[in-house]
């Protein structure tokens, strides 16, 4: 078989092709490209299936949880102006040590209140020693009062003694004058009797003379238990003329003593007064009550500045945070009688606040440590921090926002040091709900639902009280 020979123009074709045919990539690199376009086409598909965990925003700030340990004041005791500062800004102090030295604007002033305070002090001793005079008095009178009731019963009793005595005699003098009377008539009819006289006419004038004598006697008992109840009736209403007289002397001295007992507690009052004037005015030296950086010097006034007045703020203290060496305890546990050092402070919308509760997980991002926050996977979070939710307040604030308390995760690496984790840093909180697909999340926020989170039971019930429900007749 004969070999053909080679056209010419074949081995100068390339010359009739394109530039894109010749620049035609391989085909690995095109199957490639294909693979990586069909991914990216598929990806979104994917991802609507990709776990995604929801969560509740929050901004607020790092404080320590006892109030007792946030910024506070330190204020002017006394109106007057500060003679010298014993610290600087920045500089750490303990409890008790001396933190400025304040002068009255008047020198004197501290001499006249002690001149007042002896005044008042003699006013109190005078007071005193009048109510001693009244109660001395009082106890006289009614020991007076007891002797002249005792002397007033006597004398009654000896009136009830003779009224006896005379109601007697006049007993006796009736006695006499029924005996008598009877005498006379039988005498007297025994001289006009019709056989003759058989007594005498001397008989009938002793015994009319007899009964004279016992009328007159009895005229004269009469006469005597008259006297005898009078006397006893005057020794009566004297008894009770002394007993009133001596009740409303004691009365009237009682009420004096009332008197005195409130003027002594009004000079009382004054002498408190006064000595509280004179221990604020002491205490011109201001000491730091508990350990902790002074922050901020706020009056300027040394060296006979502007005039402070009392209550006037002259400095702001941050103390030290004390934590429990055990660490913070369980946000569900709000009755262990401990509680963390220092919490994040994170203010939430009215609308999230049925989703939050008491333990739930935080991740927070502190102002000053670089962070990489994935909102959906926390898990892959970097320079965020755990947290639980420790208390959530009951109520809003002006702006209708709550405030949640976020304290350290026993279960997550610690928070920084409060070296570095200052009160007042600005912190960003995500509260972790429940977890969902991300095709789910993208369609719940297209449609403006709120997230999902699995309510706990609850006893059914009314949340007003009971409904009264009228019966139809």
């Amino acid at each position: 078989m004969a070999v053909l020979p080679t056209p010419r123009f074949a081995l100068d074709d390339r010359h009739m092709l394109s530039a894109l045919q010749l620049a035609r990539p391989p085909r690995l690199a095109v199957r490639a490209s294909r693979l990586v376009l069909t991914a990216l086409a598929l990806l979104p598909f994917a991802l609507l299936f990709v776990p995604w965990t929801q969560s509740v925003h929050g901004s607020g700030r790092a404080i320590a949880f006892n109030p007792v340990q946030r910024p506070q004041f330190i204020v002017s005791p006394i109106e007057g102006r500060i003679k010298k500062w014993y610290v600087v800004e920045g500089q750490r102090v303990a409890a008790g040590e001396r933190i400025v030295e304040m002068v009255d604007n008047d020198p004197n002033l501290e001499l006249r209140l002690l001149d007042e305070e002896r005044a008042i002090l003699d006013r109190l001793r005078a007071a005193e020693g009048r109510v001693r005079d009244i109660e001395a008095r009082i106890h006289n009178l009614k020991n007076s009062r007891q002797l002249a009731i005792d002397v007033q019963q006597s004398i009654l009793r000896q009136e009830q003694a003779r009224v006896l005595a005379s109601e007697q005699e006049q007993l006796e003098a009736r006695a006499v004058l029924e005996a008598a009377e009877p005498n006379f008539r039988r005498q007297k009819e025994l001289f006009e009797s019709k056989q003759g006289s058989l007594v005498s006419q001397r008989d009938v004038e002793v015994a009319r003379q007899a009964l004279e004598t016992a009328q007159a006697k009895f005229r004269q008992a009469e006469a005597r238990v008259k006297v005898a109840r009078a006397g006893e009736k005057a020794a009566t209403d004297n008894l009770g003329k002394v007993d009133s007289d001596t009740a409303a002397m004691i009365n009237l001295e009682t009420a004096g003593s009332r008197s005195a007992d409130a003027e002594v507690a009004a000079v009382k009052r004054d002498k408190a007064q006064i000595e509280v004037r004179i221990a604020r005015q002491r205490a011109q030296y201001i000491d730091a009550p508990t350990d902790g950086v002074v922050f901020r010097l706020l009056a300027n006034a040394e060296q006979g500045g502007i005039l402070v007045r009392p209550g006037e703020r002259l400095a702001v203290l941050v103390p030290d945070i004390q934590t429990d060496a055990a660490g913070p305890p369980s946000p569900s546990d709000l009755t262990s009688g401990s509680y963390p050092g220092i919490v994040a402070e994170l203010h939430i919308d009215g609308n999230d606040l049925p989703l939050i509760h008491v333990g739930d997980r935080v991740r927070l991002q502190f102002e000053g440590w670089p962070a990489a926050q994935f909102v959906g996977w926390p898990a892959v979070a970097v320079g965020t921090f755990g947290g639980r939710v420790y208390l959530v307040d009951p109520t809003a604030d002006e702006k209708g926002r709550f405030r949640l308390l976020v304290a350290p995760d026993p279960d997550e690496p610690a928070w920084p040091n409060q070296q570095y984790l200052r009160q007042g840093v600005r912190a960003q909180g995500w509260v972790l709900l429940e977890t969902v697909t991300l095709g789910w999340e993208f369609w719940r926020q297209l449609n403006g639902f709120p997230p999902m989170r699995t309510a706990p039971e609850e006893k059914g019930g009314n949340p007003l009280g009971p409904v009264k429900r009228k019966e139809l007749k």
